[in-house]
């Protein structure tokens, strides 16, 4: 399973560590060691790992968005000791550097897509969240959509729903958090 988040708020939540494949009402679950399976229908739509911190110390509080390979084969090793289906590693984040060029038309370097830029004026340098790329709500970007991001979409701020301008010469259509130190 490639495509999910992982979101972790030892303050909001306590110690559980959040794996989401897909925004799906959840049916039913099912616990196996210190996992809990989270179906809908038949579907495993996330786990939910509870005492993380006795194995690994997770330093961030919200989505983790490009997590390491380090973090991902200690969440591997809980999972296979429960018996349930690995984590493969994330490579992109799914969160792009994008520059306004029209009307609700934004450039990525090397294509251009649609989706609303109200507020926003020619040449505004944004990140957006293509589809597929999970939200710190819990919410996955609809196909066909993206979404231009805020503070609190990025975890910069969770307090700041107004959308992050970057500097202009941030290079377009590079993943936003692999940009960033790790």
């Amino acid at each position: 399973m490639n495509d999910y988040g992982l979101y972790y708020s030892y303050k909001g939540i306590g110690d559980v560590l959040i794996v989401i494949f897909k925004d799906e009402p959840v049916t039913r679950s099912e616990t196996k060691d210190r996992v809990t399976v989270i179906y809908h229908d038949e579907e495993i739509i996330g786990y939910n790992i509870f005492n993380v911190k006795d194995i690994i110390k997770i330093k961030s509080e919200g989505m983790i968005y490009l997590p390491s390979s380090t973090l991902i084969d200690v969440i591997n090793t809980i999972l296979i000791n429960a018996g349930v289906r690995p984590l493969d590693y994330i490579d992109r984040s799914g969160y792009y550097t994008s520059k306004v060029v029209g009307e609700n038309e934004l450039s990525l370097g090397d294509k251009v897509i649609s989706t609303k830029t109200d507020g926003l004026k020619i040449n505004d340098i944004v990140v957006v969240a293509m589809p597929g790329a999970h939200l710190p709500n819990g919410e996955i970007v609809k196909e066909n959509n993206a979404h231009v991001c805020t503070y609190k979409d990025l975890g910069i701020n969770i307090e700041e729903d107004k959308i992050l301008l970057l500097d202009d010469d941030m290079e377009i259509g590079k993943d936003f958090f692999s940009m960033e130190e790790r």
